[in-house]
């Protein structure tokens, strides 16, 4: 078809007009960022940067290298990332950081006669003096002091990847190397364990303190999250559905996933008889991909996060095995953000290979210290 002059006007118009349209746009955000004080995404993404390049804490994960599970460690911004374990015949998953920042716990498994074995260790944050916690272990967390470390034991003989296979709940002392069961025998089916720095005034200045974990299909219940007293029997279900829970270094907030696709923070009261959960808000959500891990930084202001596709995955490589993408010692293509816990500004990603696998992430206070690498 021809076009006459007044179409060609027309579309050179068209054309002007959206082009005045852009450049109001940018322009509305630029004034928005420089007058009215409101940043557009960019300018609130380097703020955040900035914000985070000034931290006193360094970030650990696990990620797949080379054909293996490492621990790496990178500054709060994602600057200066490198392994810091470097094992050629075992893989290192899961770390968690003691309050103090001078020592991490994690999970390392081994291939022995076609089976996978798997071990509890803690270490200093240079990767030194590792030592031994557990055989056939699964998540653990630090006490609030630092002096134990709480852990999950696999539920039979034989390893499964499946993250909720787990029976009973015990504590590693690091004084004496003792290994004690918790008093109520009858937990399992728990997995990512966590343990509150508040809790109940008791005589003589103690506090009943709490152990926050997921549970699924175990102890009468479907699939959610429970607070165990940690010197008693008592159990008690959290009024949030999801799993992954992780209470802030005050004890009073906790952030999870919600769902596959959501992270939320909630206030939580862990100083009653009863914990009293309220104020539940979203931290980010994504429509396609799946949100998991979140972790609180020491001040609690900021959460990381993984990030990835769901589904099912098939094993690839040494060390990997089929299972759901999120799970630990699972293979996919994660990568790890972070996003100011009030939910506010942008989400920014702090890794940017997928095929490494990152995931797990846990804030380290090495700085505040003066320690670690």
């Amino acid at each position: 078809m021809t076009k006459t002059v007044s179409d060609r006007c027309f579309l050179v118009e068209a054309a002007l007009v959206g082009t005045m349209v852009a450049w109001l746009t940018a322009a509305a955000s630029a004034f928005a960022a420089d007058v009215l004080g409101q940043p557009s995404d960019e300018a609130a993404r380097v703020a955040l940067l900035s914000e985070l390049r000034g931290l006193p804490c360094q970030i650990l994960f696990e990620a797949y290298d080379k054909d293996n599970w490492e621990l790496f460690i990178m500054n709060a911004d994602g600057a200066a990332k490198r392994n810091l374990t470097q094992t050629r015949d075992i893989h290192e998953l899961y770390p968690q950081a003691s309050p103090d920042g001078t020592k991490i716990c994690f999970l390392a498994d081994t291939e022995e006669n076609g089976a996978t074995l798997r071990r509890l260790y803690y270490m200093n944050t240079d990767g030194t003096g590792r030592m031994l916690v557990a055989d056939k272990a699964r998540e653990a967390c630090w006490s609030p002091d630092g002096t134990r470390i709480a852990f999950l034991k696999q539920e039979f003989d034989r390893f499964h990847i499946t993250d909720y296979v787990s029976k009973g709940l015990y504590f590693y002392d690091l004084k004496t190397g003792v290994v004690t069961e918790h008093p109520n025998k009858e937990l399992y089916h728990l997995y990512i364990p966590c343990w509150s720095s508040s809790g109940r005034p008791l005589p003589g200045g103690r506090i009943a303190q709490w152990i926050v974990s997921t549970v699924h299909a175990g102890m009468g219940f479907s699939h959610g999250i429970l607070a165990i007293e940690v010197d008693g029997n008592g159990v008690y279900e959290l009024p949030m559905h999801g799993c992954r829970p992780c209470l802030s270094a005050d004890g009073a907030k906790i952030t999870w996933s919600s769902d596959d696709h959501t992270v939320c923070v909630a206030d939580i009261d862990l100083t009653g008889v009863k914990p009293e959960v309220s104020n539940v808000r979203t931290v980010h959500h994504d429509e396609v991909l799946h949100l998991y891990h979140p972790d609180f930084s020491p001040d609690g202001m900021y959460i990381t996060f993984s990030v990835g596709p769901g589904g099912r995955v098939q094993a690839e490589g040494p060390g990997t095995h089929t299972e759901l993408a999120e799970m630990i010692g699972v293979r996919g293509k994660w990568n790890l953000y972070l996003k100011r816990a009030s939910g506010e500004g942008p989400a920014i990603p702090l890794t940017d290979d997928e095929s490494m696998s990152n995931k797990e992430s846990e804030w380290l206070p090495v700085r505040a210290a003066g320690k670690g690498p």
